[in-house]
């Protein structure tokens, strides 16, 4: 019979929810078969272990193996907080000119506090390698290396914002995926949206009823099963080029997030990376880099390109590829 505590456990920092709140077709289910048949990157003995351990909380409460599981509610797993995360801390002015400056971020490296991150965060990196006036207009992905563009007063930050918004401030980024693309050119604008069928919460994907996305893709270079390709948003949604590049059936050396094996995702979430992870993405991060901006300075009223480099990471990939191929 199925253990129904009495007492609730208060969640805490030590647990991460796991997956999205039971819907229907899985009402009924029993805990460890659920664990077990949605995250097979571990085994159901695993699970028990974990079960047995009252290291799962269903709704907060600590539940045996045969729990039945009811709809809507919600898994986490034990999970303690630890030391923080190391970073990439390298970042440095690439330009500037007046109160406009860009500067280059390293991967990984979080824009600002989050989760595990306090203050091995870009924001935070800015304000006492380059100086406190410095605050970001735009973010990256934590693994997105390449150009921040930064303002150091409130009016240039509005106005830069305001480019950005209304896309006359352009961006351009070079990724490295998988797969080669059927043609040269072409532009991806399905609508990018929640994916309700994914165990991945934060998952998002092309789907009917998301909001409009276009990115303008380029196809540069082949090197055995792999591509660079340019990327220019037209739209700035969340992970947009990484959704649609893998839409298109070329997903992101490194991104497990869009990797097509949702386990991928889901084990690193739980175990983080290790050899198992790499080798099936191919690379540490996801290999995308911000290469260019173009905008009008809000002070003099020209217009910069600035441009940036691969990274070491990603020119040393791309270089291996290349002499695997000879």
């Amino acid at each position: 019979m199925s253990k129904s505590p009495e007492q609730n456990q208060e969640e805490d920092s030590s647990f991460r929810s796991l997956g999205r709140p039971i819907i229907p077709e899985k009402v009924g289910e029993r805990a460890d078969f659920y664990l077990a048949k949605n995250f097979p990157f571990l085994s159901r003995s695993a699970w028990v272990k974990r079960l047995n351990n009252q290291e799962i909380l269903v709704d907060g409460v600590a539940v045996d193996r045969a729990y039945k599981l009811r709809l809507g509610q919600k898994l986490s797993f034990y999970h303690p907080p630890t030391v923080e995360p190391e970073v990439s801390r390298d970042i440095y002015p690439i330009w500037r000119v007046g109160a406009v400056m860009a500067v280059f971020k390293p991967a990984p490296l979080p824009m600002h506090e989050n989760g595990a991150y306090k203050k091995n965060t870009f924001a935070e990196l800015l304000k006492t390698e380059i100086g406190p006036e410095w605050s970001a207009v735009h973010r990256l992905d934590r693994e997105t290396s390449g150009i921040v563009l930064c303002g150091a007063t409130y009016e240039v930050r509005k106005q830069l914002s305001l480019a950005l918004s209304d896309r006359t401030m352009q961006k351009e980024y070079l990724a490295i995926a998988h797969g080669m693309p059927e043609h040269k050119t072409w532009i991806a604008d399905g609508a990018i949206g929640e994916l309700a069928s994914s165990e991945i919460r934060i998952k998002k994907w092309v789907t009917a009823d998301g909001l409009p996305s276009e990115t303008h893709f380029e196809f540069m270079e082949q090197r055995g099963e792999y591509s660079m390709l340019r990327a220019r948003p037209r739209t700035g949604r969340t992970h947009q080029i990484r959704i649609h590049a893998a839409h298109a059936g070329h997903h992101l050396v490194g991104d497990r997030l869009f990797y097509p094996d949702e386990e991928v995702f889901l084990d690193w979430f739980i175990n983080g990376i290790t050899d198992r992870i790499i080798d099936k993405t191919g690379h540490l991060r996801c290999l995308l880099h911000a290469h260019g901006i173009s905008f009008r300075h809000p002070e003099d009223g020209k217009v910069y390109e600035v441009k940036c480099p691969l990274p070491d990471d990603m020119r040393d990939f791309w270089q291996k590829i290349s002499d695997q191929n000879l």
